[in-house]
This record gives structure tokens, sequence and C-alpha cells, in this order.
């Protein structure tokens, strides 16, 4: 029963994207698809918790996060807490990946069959999740990865960074059920590489592209090392990936690169005209008073908090459009110059996440058009922004929740590399890889709940099979699942 569950949630989570993403264009004013998912979160943590043996663990980790919360709202009061209800789920979203995994961790200890489950639930997203991304382009209601330039093919989703986290997950789990499912088949395997990095490839974004590579090459390598006999299953992992390879400069990721570079270079000469004296005569203060005024055009939410004169700093007097431009950079240098201005507590404990919004003209990256709006300084790198989100304390709370888990699955594995290096261990650990890089160079992989719901058991089940003694004819009893 407990396998069918595992599976039941897997599936259930790209049914959701879809129906959150339908839900938004509908205008549907109701919590629905968040309590639904919520309730999942509620079950599996209901579930890991009565089925754990070590409820100690549990509570343990509601202490460990509960002080932190208290220490955490204790440094934000001394600097003033402007709006502490979406500050405070902001925290909890952020809670909700090692609960999580803390539960998946309790559920695929206590029947290995669950890590199969999990990774017949990912082959299974990964046909819905792909069937959705065709559906949405022959209906003509694809969004687009990239919907100034009409590049990309999202799906149904709501956004293109987490989903390109999604299927890096789900992509490599997938060819190891494959090639757990059929052993001795070249096709069947073929065919899900094949399908998954079409997938990354035509959602177009440098990671998912990036993934696409590392995850057709990483499990050709892995299996290899694993079993030689099965070189011609490694073989036809390594063509899908080395021809997907070869047909990037052609797809849509390197078009929106050089589409991009194009409008840089449009940006530029704007930037020039407004920033460079026509006969170069003008005096240093009359230069910095044209920088100013440029900077308005492409970084108007910094000049507006920081003014003129900080916000040139900031960027050296950089008459780069390619550095201002760069949102990921400027969200960046936004929150650096926040944390100047706060108090030291500020460093270890985090920042208000209201503080990173400023109401005022700016770029709706959608439209390409300047309007009246709110812009969230959020950064866009899950690592970056835990640092400023929750301080040097959160910071070091993920990074031993991840040397925990990982380190721990790599220990086990070098310690009897034969037992526990399977290729089901294998495609998991490069899913985690994939999630982590992720994490460090882009967003909505950590804090996100959608995305936490794919991370959090294949960070459980990776740390399952280094806790177990599984042999491979272990796993192929549990090859129902």
């Amino acid at each position: 029963m407990l396998p069918v569950l595992v599976f039941a949630f897997c599936v259930a989570q790209p049914l959701l994207d879809v129906a959150a993403y339908w839900q938004g264009q509908l205008a549907f004013r109701t919590p629905l698809t968040t309590l639904l998912r919520f309730a999942c979160f509620a079950g599996s943590v209901g579930i890991g918790f009565l089925l754990s043996d070590r409820k100690w663990a549990y509570f343990a980790l509601a202490g460990i996060l509960g002080a932190f919360a208290v220490l955490r709202s204790v440094a934000l009061i001394e600097f003033g807490y402007s709006f502490p209800a979406e500050d405070l789920l902001n925290l909890i979203q952020f809670y909700m990946l090692p609960i999580y995994t803390l539960s998946f961790c309790t559920i695929t200890r206590k029947n290995p069959r669950a890590v199969r489950a999990v990774c017949a639930g990912f082959f299974a997203d990964l046909l819905i999740v792909g069937a959705v991304m065709i559906l949405s382009r022959l209906t003509g209601t694809d969004p687009f990865t990239y919907p100034n330039k009409q590049l990309g093919v999202q799906g149904w989703f709501l956004m293109g960074n987490p989903q390109s986290a999604i299927l890096s997950m789900l992509v490599p789990v997938s060819m190891g059920w494959a090639l757990t499912r059929w052993e001795d088949k070249v096709l069947p395997v073929a065919a899900v590489a094949l399908a998954g990095e079409l997938a990354l490839y035509f959602l177009a974004t440098r990671l998912s592209c990036m993934a696409m590579a590392a995850c057709g090459i990483g499990v050709a390598v892995c299996l290899l090392i694993i079993d030689r006999t099965r070189w011609r299953q490694s073989a036809a992992i390594g063509l899908v990936t080395v021809v997907m390879i070869a047909l990037l400069p052609i797809g849509p990721m390197v078009e929106n690169q050089s589409r991009q570079a194009d409008n840089y270079d449009l940006k530029q000469a704007a930037f020039d005209e407004i920033a460079m004296p026509d006969d170069g005569t003008a005096d240093e203060h009359t230069r910095i008073e044209r920088l100013v005024e440029a900077y308005k055009l492409y970084v108007p939410g910094l000049v507006t908090k920081f003014g003129g004169e900080r916000t040139l700093k900031a960027y050296n007097y950089s008459s780069n459009v390619d550095v201002m431009a760069n949102r990921r950079n400027m969200r960046l240098t936004y929150c650096r110059l926040l944390m100047e201005d706060s108090p030291a507590s500020a460093r270890w404990f985090g920042m208000d996440i209201t503080r990173m919004k400023v109401a005022g003209v700016d770029l709706n990256w959608r439209t390409g058009e300047y309007e009246e709006m709110v812009t969230n300084f959020d950064p866009e790198n899950d690592f970056h922004a835990v640092y400023y989100l929750y301080g040097a304390v959160g910071l070091a709370m993920v990074a031993l929740f991840f040397a925990y888990l990982g380190g721990g699955a790599l220990f086990a594995m070098f310690w009897d590399f034969k037992r526990y290096f399977t290729v089901t261990f294998a495609a998991l650990a490069i899913g985690c890889c994939c999630a982590l890089a992720h994490i460090v160079f882009t967003a909505s992989t950590l804090r996100f709940i959608n995305t936490q719901a794919y991370l959090a058991p294949m960070l459980a089940a990776m740390w399952s099979l280094s806790r177990q003694e599984l042999s491979a004819k272990r796993m192929r009893k549990t090859k129902g699942w």
C-alpha cells in the first residue's frame, strides 16, 4: 500500500502544476491547488511520523526550526518587521523541504519498494510533462519559456526556472528506472532518453540544456562502470545525447542567446546616447549626472531605493549594459546594498522579504515595456537568497542538510562501491546534482513547494539506498515498481 501512495503522490505533482497554471489563466480566485499541495505535504508528514520508530528526529527538527524562527523574528524586530505574515509564509515554504525529506526518509526506509515507487512516479511524471508540452504547442496555448521572444516550449506550467529544475530531476531518474525495467533492451531505454532530452531541449533554458548533456552522459558513463556488458544501452543513451548536443546551435536556447546579444547592442547604443557627451568636453559633475539618467533606464529600482551616486558606485561606474541589464546581477546588487544598510544581526539571520520590493517604473520582462509596478528584488539564485533572507545561520543549516544526505550517501558508496553504486543510485545522484546546479545558479528550487515535492523524495530515495543493503537481486524483486 505504501508504494502505491508514494507513486500516487508523485503522479499528482505535475497535475497540480497544470491545475495551478489554468487557475491563474482563468482568474479563479481560489486557493484550491495550494490547499491540495499542503494536503499532500501534511499527509506525507503524518504518514512518516506515524511509521517512524525514531520520532525524536521529528521533534528535534521541529525544535531546531522553531528556535531559528524565534531568533530570526527577534533579529528582524530590531530593524522593524514591516509585514510579518508574508515573511512568515516564505519561511514556512523554506522549512517544508527538510520536513518533507525527513518524512520520505522514513517511508523509503520502512518499505524499500517505495524507492522504486519514486522512480516509477518520476517516469510517469516525465510522460505527463511531455504530453502537456506537446498539447500546449498543438493547441496554441503554450505561454513560451521566453514570452517576449516567443521561444521555448514551457507547457502549461507557471515558470521556466522551476520547470527546468523539475525536468532536470525527472530525466535521469526516468532513465534509471527504464534501465532497471528493461535490463536487456535498447530501444525502450533510448526512447526514454530521447523523450527526456527533447523536453529539456525545447524548454530551452541554459540550465535545462546543461542538464540534458549532463544527464545523458552521466547515466551512460555510470551504466558502463556498473556493468560493461550493457554497453549497447550505454551507447544508445550516449548517441541520443550527442545528437541532441549537436542540435543545440539551431535550437531555441541558442536563438534566445543570440537575440539577447542583439538586444544588448541596442540597449548599449541607447545608454551611450544618454550617458556619453557628444563633444567629450563635459565636466565630471555633468558626466555623473548623465550616468545617473542612463542608470534610471536600466536599474530604476536601485536608483529609487539607494540613489544615483550609490548605485553608480555599486556598479563601479560601469557603462557596460551587459552588466546592468542582467536582472540576476541587478537583484544580487540590490540585496548586497540592502544588507549594508541592515544591522549586524541581518548577517546572521537574514532580512525581511518585504524589504526587497520597490514601487516605481521598471521593465516588465514579459512585455518588454516600462510600467508602474512593484519590482521584487528577491534574488534569483537560491543559494544567495538563503543568505540574504536567512543569514549565515540559515545558509549553514542548508549546507548541513545537504552534507548529511548527500555526503552520507557518497560515503556509503565509496565504502562499498559494488553494493551501493547501482543504476538507481547513480540516476538519483545525477538528479540531485542537477538540482544543486539549479539551486546555485537560478531560483525556484529550494523555496517553491512544487519543486520541493520532487526534490524531497529524490533525496530521501538516494539516502535510503545508502542505508540499505539493496543488492541488484533484491532490486529486481521489486521490479513491479
